[in-house]
């Protein structure tokens, strides 16, 4: 599959050091299911590139900022402003996160170890929407090895929290390989929370084989279950979100991060690394790449057990069946019988 975008790059040394603006065209060998651990694909047919000149903005830290266009197609270039606000959005949601959650960057986890930066690419054919790449690529565009997420060319963020959710899908495929939609979209939506503001207790977790099965369909849909999980494992122990995420502002003067404090902030990397663990387990199960799943594999649904199995696992280590409330308790219990598989 071909696909013609605009990118925006950021360094290694942070959001605001490097930004670079151009067009790509993606081949199919972008991705190779038997790929090995630090592999670094070049992408072909990458196109020319214009610098266009901007102003460092010494509110957002950093150095300058430098935006590349397709030379002959103007109409790719966007509003300073609206690239600004992106920019903003992803460093706060970088630094949640990162400094909130405790979550390793992308960048320093074993699967990216040969990328050094981050290329954000801005669609001139989408308006809205967004997708994250998972393999290290490089091109004669951009010849440094990177990795990279997709974004429609018209995304406000002021308005629009797509570009923090694909962020966060970069965290979660440095972290673990599983893409099942309860987990990959449902804890990316539940991600969106953290700065829209509306950080709330959730629904009852599944107390049925029948409810359980519901959630393992869901998609962005399953984001109340993780809230849910997260409220009850730290009902007593909120986090609060930093000030200085809390103050920083779009160009509008409207607030990036609107949630005062989360549930789950100290419980999230411990449930990564138990995915990552899963993961690594059935890699050598079935005797695949540890990076280099099929896509297919990756999305397929007949791992939940291992995933649930890996939740379990996660929870116990974190709160001890004694200091369960009684929800969760009926909880593990219902999924207890995957964990011993």
């Amino acid at each position: 599959m071909t696909a013609i975008c605009n990118y925006v790059s950021i360094a290694r040394c942070g959001w605001g050091a490097l930004l670079l603006f151009c067009v790509a065209l993606l081949t199919p060998d972008a991705a190779d299911p038997q790929s090995e651990v630090g592999e670094c694909y070049y992408l072909q047919r990458d196109r020319l590139l214009e610098q266009l000149e901007n102003e460092p903005n010494p509110e957002k830290g950093g150095d300058a900022i430098h935006f590349f266009v397709e030379s002959f197609d103007p109409r790719s270039e966007l509003p300073s402003t609206r690239l600004d606000d992106l920019e903003i959005q992803l460093a706060a949601a970088d630094a949640l996160y990162s400094e909130v959650l405790g979550l390793t960057p992308p960048l320093h986890m074993p699967r990216y170890q040969r990328a050094g930066f981050i290329i954000v690419i801005l669609r001139a054919d989408q308006t809205r929407g967004g997708q994250a790449y998972d393999e290290v690529v490089r091109s004669a565009a951009s010849p440094g090895c990177h990795i990279r997420m997709a974004l429609g060319g018209q995304v406000d963020a002021a308005q629009n929290l797509t570009p923090a959710h694909e962020l966060f899908h970069l965290y979660q495929n440095a972290h673990m390989m599983f893409k099942q939609g309860w987990v990959h979209e449902g804890l990316a939506r539940w991600s969106e929370s953290l700065l829209r503001g509306n950080v709330q207790e959730g629904p009852p977790l599944p107390a049925s084989v029948e409810a359980l099965e519901r959630v393992l369909q869901e998609s962005y849909g399953a984001a109340p279950f993780w809230q849910r999980l997260f409220y009850l494992l730290d009902t007593q122990v909120t986090k609060p979100i930093p000030d200085v995420l809390r103050d920083k502002r779009y160009y509008d003067g409207s607030q990036v991060v609107a949630a005062t404090e989360l549930y789950g902030g100290t419980f999230l990397p411990l449930l990564f690394a138990s995915l990552d663990e899963a993961g690594a387990a059935l890699s050598q199960q079935e005797q695949w790449p540890v990076y280099g799943w099929a896509e297919a594999e990756q999305r397929s649904l007949r791992h939940n057990e291992v995933i649930l199995s890996a939740v379990h696992h996660a929870v116990s280590t974190y709160m001890p069946i004694a200091n369960q409330p009684d929800e969760l308790r009926v909880f593990m219990q219902l999924i207890e019988p995957m964990a011993e598989r």
